[in-house]
């Protein structure tokens, strides 16, 4: 079912529906407008499309309505400590040819933020902001690659703020993973179907488990609060359209975190599974992370993923601190890490929204490992000799 909206002004031009064949599995939305910008979202009920529209809302303003607020210094109004760690990790984000004397004498696009440990506001480089490269050229040479690693959308700007803290996160543990090839655990196939009993996907979960492999695997930092779970599956048949794809999600109980995962899985099986049985050509994808995912499309990446180590620390169990925005701050304080909160209010027809990223020096600043990445921060310090060298090579098989 496709839902045209006439009015361009407005904030989508098209919706399209997609019920599932059972009544018991998800089904999947997706919007998008005339500019190319879209969101899609899984689940029952109207779950799909306000998980579409959330998504939607975000990539639209992020890629389109960032501007910086004036041009200055990198010390403009960040002190000389803060002004460090942003050049230590554009020192290794940047193209060879750019000194690390240019990099301090540079006049950056900035745009006003909210300092994570005392939310007083300040400015940083809008390129950490914007995912358009069309308002920052000057700075593309310095942080050529942008993605929506803490982005977030929220009717509340409580709810924006701790929807882009969790999406980062959970992107930062996703990425120390794939570096490192260690998790907390497996989550054991026997117990999977009594975890899913009486969730959303308790019937998606039999079906997949019942055509392919699926694995729950536990990537959670034991230093931060809530359960962040990584859910990959496997398919050994070549006749398949889809033979690898993954989904993730961080939530306060393991229960929720395998149910959100699952469902965020089931978005990219049908993603790639239309788009192989459509016979659509990669060339088609201007996304570089999607091209790159579907490329990933082998059961040999399902194995290369589930063959990992595991940690002899904490169990997949409830944590002891609330998970909740005032935990997570509380958290990035504790370890001293600098954290940015970008924060819009975006008008929506007769109603205002809220769109929130989270930016840190301290952490990865984004998602592609393998290619102008500051690999070297303060939260890879702890495991940073134990990143795997060609995985510093090969990019994380995740959308």
């Amino acid at each position: 079912m496709n839902i045209h909206n006439r009015e361009m002004q407005l904030a989508s031009a098209l919706l399209t529906y997609q019920p599932a064949n059972l009544l018991n599995l998800p089904s999947s939305v997706e919007v998008t407008d005339p500019w190319g910008n879209g969101g899609a979202g899984i689940g029952s009920g109207s779950n799909a499309l306000r998980t579409a529209m959330g998504e939607f809302y975000e990539r639209q303003h992020f890629y389109m309505d960032v501007v910086p607020d004036f041009i200055g210094s990198l010390d403009h109004s960040l002190g000389e400590f803060e002004t460090s760690k942003f050049i230590q990790a554009f020192t290794q984000t940047k193209t060879p040819q750019i000194t690390q004397r240019s990099l301090i004498l540079h006049q950056y696009n900035l745009s006003k933020v909210i300092r994570a440990s005392d939310l007083s506001l300040c400015h940083i480089p809008t390129a950490c902001i914007a995912l358009s490269t069309t308002r920052t050229e000057t700075e593309n040479f310095i942080y050529p690659l942008r993605d929506t690693c803490g982005c977030a959308f929220g009717w509340h700007p409580e709810q924006a703020i701790f929807g882009s803290i969790k999406e980062f996160l959970e992107r930062q543990f996703l990425i120390r993973f794939w570096l490192t090839g260690t998790c907390i655990k497996i989550i054991d196939a026997p117990t999977v179907p009594s975890k899913l009993a009486g969730s959303r996907v308790e019937t998606l979960g039999k079906a997949l488990m019942m055509s392919g492999e699926l694995s729950f695997i536990d990537i959670s930092d034991v230093a931060y609060p809530g359960i962040c779970i990584l859910a990959v599956y496997g398919q050994s048949n070549t006749e398949q359209n889809v033979r690898y794809c993954a989904g993730m999600a961080y939530a306060a109980t393991l229960e929720q975190a395998m149910e959100k995962s699952l469902l965020e899985l089931w978005q990219t099986f049908r993603f790639i599974d239309v788009f192989v049985a459509t016979e659509q050509t990669n060339e088609s994808i201007h996304d570089s992370y999607l091209k790159y995912f579907l490329q990933c499309n082998h059961y040999q990446t399902y194995r290369e993923i589930t063959s990992l180590h595991t940690q002899s620390q904490a169990p997949s169990s409830p944590p002891i601190e609330p998970f909740c925005l005032s935990s997570l701050l509380g958290c990035l304080t504790k370890h001293k890490a600098l954290g940015y909160i970008y924060l819009k209010m975006v008008p929506i027809e007769n109603q205002f929204g809220f769109c929130s990223k989270f930016i840190s020096p301290d952490f990865f600043m984004h998602m592609n490992n393998a290619q102008n990445i500051n690999l070297e921060n303060l939260y890879s310090r702890p495991f940073l000799h134990a990143i795997q060298p060609d995985r510093k090579k090969q990019m994380v098989p995740f959308p």
